[in-house]
């Protein structure tokens, strides 16, 4: 029997999808269900599961989240999201990180479940695993780059220990561990732009150990720079958990009010506490953020100024140069110019 897992953060969402599917006649069965993508991880750690089913916006931790670190935990799990509408950019996402299927939960009643239960099961038995050479092994550099990268592991000790056992394991060469070093210095330098990086060693460390070392360092005192703010760790850790969320859809549009909702925090306490631990305002981040993803777009496609400025949030494109020139010293085409291909 396939075992699965479903993920939802509404009850009778979980109970309709047990109750709605033949699973017996595609012999599948239903291991569990999770309210949170935190709840899925710690049943996932001691019930062996092939089938993920999860939400994909849930407070706390993302479906996309989830299914990443459902993957590092166990590479054979198959995952289907669940989604309120035809989100595309999403649905997009989970596909390009293994997901085999879609289930539109307004559509349920509409839909045939028959047929798209045994879409799935064909799916996770016609699908093998690749060896990780050539390609597959760059696949794997690229993830413990993600990992390294990500926001998760500062105050997540579980977070951390998967960081290291992917280094462990793939155990990177000297090029691999320069570069592993510098892109993610750089990305967090996005996630926590007040904080003194100039404290920071610039060299790259030479071996995979030197790598694991400079991050535990850049650990300490990024916890150290974050507790300063004399909230309690629950606070903090939403707030980090907000900004690694950001960072993940920088042209999500995301308001303050649904960034507040999905740590499960009062709009006006979300605030406040951004501010004081992150050292500046919500509204402050995102503009970076955006812009960031600006620069991205910028160098790597050739859409016109105005389609990225508005991609990116900004419905007025003098106001974004003009922010796009604090923030890099160059307007857009002038950066394009420089850094294009």
């Amino acid at each position: 029997m396939i075992q699965a897992l479903i993920v939802d953060d509404e009850h009778l969402v979980r109970k309709g999808l047990r109750l709605l599917f033949p699973w017996d006649k595609y012999g599948v069965e239903i291991a569990g269900e999770a309210a949170s993508g935190e709840k899925a991880m710690q049943f996932l750690r001691e019930h062996p599961v092939q089938l993920l089913m999860t939400d994909i916006t849930m407070p706390g931790m993302s479906g996309l989240e989830l299914i990443r670190q459902a993957q590092r935990h166990d590479a054979s799990i198959k995952a289907v999201i669940l989604t309120c509408h035809q989100d595309f950019e999403y649905i997009q996402e989970a596909l390009r990180m293994g997901a085999i299927d879609y289930i539109v939960k307004t559509q349920l009643e509409e839909m045939d479940l028959d047929q798209a239960l045994a879409r799935i099961v064909k799916a996770m038995r016609t699908e093998a695993p690749e060896p990780r050479t050539g390609a597959s092994q760059a696949s794997a550099m690229k993830d413990v780059a993600e990992l390294s990268g990500s926001v998760r592991w500062v105050m997540d000790d579980d977070g951390f220990e998967s960081l290291l056992a992917a280094i462990g394991k793939h155990d990177p060469d000297a090029g691999q561990v320069a570069e592993l070093w510098r892109s993610s210095k750089d990305r967090l330098q996005l996630n926590f732009p007040m904080f003194d990086w100039q404290e920071i060693e610039e060299a790259a460390p030479v071996d995979a150990y030197g790598f694991e070392q400079r991050l535990r360092k850049l650990r300490a005192r990024l916890q150290a720079w974050l507790r300063r703010s004399g909230y309690s760790e629950d606070i903090i850790q939403a707030i980090v958990k907000a900004v690694g969320r950001i960072a993940e859809q920088p042209v999500a549009h995301v308001k303050q009010s649904e960034v507040s909702q999905w740590v499960n925090l009062s709009k006006n306490y979300f605030s406040t506490s951004f501010r004081d631990i992150m050292r500046l305002t919500f509204s402050h981040f995102l503009q970076t953020v955006s812009v960031r993803a600006a620069r991205e777009l910028l160098v790597t496609t050739n859409y016109p100024v105005y389609w990225i400025a508005e991609r990116c949030g900004f419905a007025d494109q003098r106001y974004f140069s003009k922010l796009f020139k604090e923030q890099t010293g160059l307007l857009p085409s002038e950066y394009r110019q420089l850094h294009g291909k």
